[in-house]
């Protein structure tokens, strides 16, 4: 093995149970204030409802495995709230509306904080992702908060690379990266159809299923499961003898 790639939402972080309340209403609140600026006043309540269809819009579009910008999706939620397209305003609206995640905090899953600079040492580390509202640029930045950026030496984030899990694209992102080949890497992940399939279709022999924070059903079986990244210390060197 020589290289180690890891998720970020769900496998290295959730939002702090005070993350919806701090960032909710700035999220309604940029948009209150789009709306208003293009001459289409709206109440929180119709925000509220687009907000909510353009989230589902999203889901639908990832499970198909597409990206969905936040371009994209402050776009569909103009439309819902018959707001014109103007192009300047959605940018910056969207622009507004990922930094609204800096206002929250994201909670490390176990182990992590521990874990993460032991593996740092024996292989280089990289994240392949899915993203949101809450782009790379911003996850970066959490990364730094708790001190662990520095520990990671290449990233995917789907609002980058414009590839999102299962897709090869998404893994060979950081992998190319990495200079390292697939069959040379793990993947641990928490999604079952996204990280494991995923890794495993991309070529990892390695794909390690994160359940500390769901437990999720499905896919392919994965090389191990961990509930505590501690854990992936003291297998890795089991797993690096067992080949998918």
């Amino acid at each position: 093995m020589k290289a180690i790639t890891f998720d970020f939402w769900g496998t290295l972080f959730v939002e702090s149970p005070e993350f919806p309340a701090r960032v909710m209403p700035k999220r309604y609140e940029i948009l209150l204030d789009a709306a208003s600026e293009a001459g289409v006043p709206a109440d929180e309540g119709q925000v509220r409802e687009a907000y909510r269809q353009a989230a589902l819009a999203f889901e639908e579009a990832w499970q198909a495995g597409e990206v969905m910008t936040t371009y994209d999706r402050v776009t569909h939620i103009f439309k819902l709230l018959g707001v014109p397209h103007d192009q300047g305003l959605i940018a910056m609206t969207a622009r507004r509306l990922e930094e609204t995640a800096l206002a929250g905090e994201l909670q490390p899953l176990p182990g992590v904080l521990e874990a993460i600079p032991q593996l740092a040492k024996r292989y280089p580390l990289a994240i392949v992702s899915d993203t949101g509202l809450t782009p790379g640029r911003v996850l970066r930045e959490h990364l730094k908060r708790h001190g662990l950026d520095r520990y990671f030496q290449a990233y995917s984030f789907s609002d980058e690379t414009g590839s999102v899990k299962p897709s090869r694209e998404a893994f060979d992102a950081a992998l190319a990266a990495l200079g390292v080949e697939a069959k040379d890497a793990l993947h641990i992940g928490d999604i079952p159809r996204t990280d494991i399939s995923g890794a495993f279709q991309a070529g990892y022999p390695w794909a390690v299923l994160y359940t500390g924070h769901a437990r999720r059903n499905g896919g392919p079986e994965p090389t191990a499961r961990v509930q505590n990244h501690l854990e992936l210390v003291e297998l890795l060197p089991k797993l690096t003898k067992v080949a998918r």
